[in-house]
């Protein structure tokens, strides 16, 4: 009878301990035309914008994910942009970012989520644990990000990047007179579905 006990304790204890153990959940998301991802640059002379034509993101993305208490962590979550996607409001510019990005080469930049870790003592402190891809090196990066929920799920950020952290170097205009400084800006404002 004891054993009978000692038994049904254990079940039970054995039930507790992993119903609360993650779970790994699949899933698809769509991002929305009304998405914005710009990348803002300085040069000596002018600031600029190269603003991503987010309608050509229609095809879902498939992603699984961990989710624990305070983060989730992914598998395959992965946005790949095509270069040739970004406009900067000129033909010339558009060539030189793309010079830039060394397009002919390294086609897309790939960002990779990795992570989301919610702040234990404040859950609006959201931060999100990436890897950047650009013209063939990855680089790990945490940006602080605001997540909404409206009638989609909205996700907002901007995180600075240095150019030669990937191996990319500024081009040198007119005679070198026109300077771009190394540290860019990526704004983001994800609208997305999940499916």
């Amino acid at each position: 009878m004891i054993l009978k006990k000692l038994a049904i304790v254990l079940s039970v204890l054995l039930a507790v301990s992993f119903s609360g153990s993650p779970v790994k959940t699949q899933s698809e998301i769509i991002i929305k035309p009304s998405s914005k991802l710009t990348i803002q640059g300085i040069t000596n002379v002018a600031n600029f914008a190269c603003k991503f034509n987010t309608v050509t993101l229609k095809d879902e993305i498939a992603i699984s994910y961990t989710a624990k208490s305070c983060h989730t962590s992914f598998e395959n979550a992965l946005l790949v942009l095509d270069n040739k996607e970004f406009d900067c409001g000129r033909k010339i510019i558009n060539k030189d970012f793309n010079d830039l990005l060394k397009s002919d080469t390294y086609p897309q930049i790939a960002i990779r989520l990795k992570q989301v870790v919610r702040s234990k003592t404040d859950p609006k402190i959201v931060t999100a644990h990436v890897d950047f891809i650009i013209a063939g090196v990855t680089k790990s990066y945490q940006i602080p990000i605001h997540i909404s929920r409206d009638q989609a799920l909205t996700v907002n950020g901007k995180i600075k990047l240095n150019i030669r952290d990937f191996g990319l170097e500024n081009p040198k205009k007119m005679l070198g007179l026109i300077k771009i400084e190394d540290v860019v800006t990526v704004h983001f404002h994800l609208d997305m579905d999940i499916i």
